[in-house]
């Protein structure tokens, strides 16, 4: 069904996370719409004040099943006391963060109902892994090993590594240590950290959300130890793990385009708007 209804996400692989996976403001509540025949047409979900996922199959569609779905949904956070429900971008687990402009007809469709868009739109970018030049182990290596010149050690993190949970959620808070603890759990363990003097100065993640797809994010540097080139080398050996899986990897939300531009380049971009709703 999800294959059917989301041409823009790839939802079918992260299903079980959007619809019933946790997120740092709580669980989630699930929503199914079935035809007269008990053949399931459409789901949604939310998780506090977040729309999580609304779809419905294209023969489905107008015939209320939406429409259902959204009011289902609506009502469930209006029952739980949230003043307003946002389309999807919910701190660390979420399929996007926003709707897929190219998703006209979603966009229209929640507009239409009473929905109004919320801020700028929001960019994803597109790092070829695979075919790229600058993304090689003998690079990551490289840059790992300048690192390491400087008094920085450079590692993967440990399954369980608790203490950097602590040390993130102490300096970035949010919820980055939420996406960590999940990445930490990918096989082998999708996180990679500089330390200094045993303690933690950087840190990059990947498949902390959308686990399975090859995103990356979240990634931080404390601001003592900026401009030496940490974060390019953790950037780095998450691309190399993704290569290893996907021919692509997507970096969501992102805020300093030109350094991902500079460290790897980027093939493409998708863009997002985020609605929302008073209720």
């Amino acid at each position: 069904m999800l294959a059917d209804a989301c041409a823009f996400d790839r939802a079918t692989e992260v299903a079980d996370e959007k619809l019933f996976g946790p997120a740092p403001s709580g669980p989630a509540r699930a929503f199914g719409a079935w035809d007269a025949t008990n053949r399931l047409v459409g789901v949604a979900a939310i998780a506090s004040r977040w729309l999580r996922v609304l779809a419905v199959v294209p023969p489905a569609r107008g015939h209320g099943a939406g429409g259902a779905l959204l009011a289902a949904c609506e009502d469930a956070a209006r029952a739980a006391g949230e003043p307003t429900l946002r389309s999807l971008d919910q701190p660390g687990n979420y399929l996007a963060p926003g709707i897929d402009e190219r998703n006209t007809f979603a966009i229209g469709w929640l507009e239409r109902r009473g929905w109004q868009r919320a801020g700028a739109p929001r960019v994803n970018v597109l790092i070829d892994v695979r075919t790229n030049p600058r993304v090689t182990a003998g690079r990551a290596t490289a840059l790992a090993d300048a690192a390491r010149l400087r008094g920085y050690e450079v590692r993967r993190a440990r399954p369980g590594e608790h203490a950097l949970l602590a040390a993130v959620a102490a300096e970035f808070g949010g919820a980055w240590p939420f996406e960590l603890e999940r990445a930490l759990a990918h096989e082998p363990a999708g996180v990679h950290v500089a330390l200094v003097d045993g303690a933690y100065c950087a840190f990059a993640a990947h498949d902390g959300n959308n686990r399975g797809l090859g995103w990356f994010g979240p990634t931080g540097t404390w601001p003592a130890h900026r401009g030496h080139g940490l974060g390019e080398a953790l950037l780095l050996a998450c691309l190399v793990d993704v290569a290893a899986e996907h021919p692509r990897c997507e970096v969501a939300w992102i805020g300093p385009r030109p350094f991902y531009e500079k460290v790897a380049g980027i093939a493409g971009e998708r863009r997002f708007s985020v609605l929302a709703k008073s209720l």
